[in-house]
């Protein structure tokens, strides 16, 4: 919340102290290995590669997450193209089947709200904000199918997600599939997993891939980070109500950062046992 400069008012004085802060949680992932020991260089205490990230999870966690990327990548022949700024502009319909996409899982979840229209896609792929989208577009990978970008159809996507990339931070934001061709996992894969290996490859610090979803975003190397914002109620009984939650949620996500990232998915290896042995 952006404030302007109080003035001397008493009254005005009065309602910025009326102002509350609330502290929520989101789980970001960051590209920093903890393994890189004694060395407080920023690019080279960055993961080098995907397997580079991997070898900081349990040795039966690794297993489970290279079962699931195989499981969509090679037994349902899934292939994640990734496309940003004017890469987009370059596959005929695809900014239309990415809003088909987005419209698909607003209509299948019974809380979901459509706040963006076609139009909206339209121009935002033409204008100056086109160089931070990003495009994660999954295909069923055929036999005579290219992998190229460039040979990519827009009727060939099923899934994907729309992301912005700005200021060295992927912010996940909308996550589809069509009716009827779900596929297990491609969602995790889709949202995580291909995104933080390009992450990794292109040297981005930071995912930000919104609200929600904290056990199985934790359970994969996001951990948690208090968020703040803050809110001004004009009924005074109603803000008395409003401060007394706000302030037992912030000291249960306070409470609750501490201990997950104690415990975090991600750790270095002084702090896993058997963390460099497969199974």
């Amino acid at each position: 919340l952006e404030r302007l400069s109080p003035s001397s008012s008493s009254s005005t004085m009065q309602i910025l102290n009326d102002y509350m802060r609330r502290t929520s949680l989101q789980y970001h992932w960051t590209n920093v290995n903890p393994n890189a020991f004694g060395n407080n260089n920023e690019t080279t205490n960055k993961f080098k590669s995907f397997e580079d990230y991997l070898s900081c999870f349990k040795s039966k966690r690794r297993t489970t997450i290279r079962r699931e990327r195989r499981r969509v990548l090679e037994e349902e022949s899934i292939y994640i193209h990734i496309l940003r700024g004017t890469e987009i502009l370059q596959i005929p319909g695809l900014v239309e089947r990415m809003y088909e996409i987005y419209v698909s899982t607003v209509k299948r979840m019974v809380w979901g709200r459509q706040y963006l229209t076609l139009e909206f896609f339209q121009l935002l792929v033409q204008s100056d904000f086109c160089q931070y989208i990003c495009f994660f577009c999954a295909t069923k990978q055929q036999q005579t199918t290219t992998t190229n970008n460039q040979l990519l159809q827009a009727d060939e996507v099923f899934a994907g997600t729309f992301n912005i990339v700005k200021d060295n931070v992927f912010y996940g934001r909308y996550w589809g599939c069509l009716p009827g061709q779900e596929v297990k996992n491609l969602h995790f894969e889709t949202c995580y997993w291909s995104a933080i290996e390009y992450c990794i490859k292109q040297g981005i610090h930071r995912i930000e891939p919104g609200a929600g979803g904290g056990d199985y975003k934790w359970s994969r190397g996001f951990d948690p980070t208090l968020m703040h914002s803050t809110h001004y109620i004009c009924h005074p009984g109603l803000r008395r109500a409003v401060r007394e939650f706000l302030e037992y949620e912030t000291n249960n996500n306070i409470e609750l950062t501490e201990y997950l990232r104690a415990k975090s998915a991600v750790s270095s290896s002084s702090n896993s046992n058997n963390n460099n042995i497969d199974e």
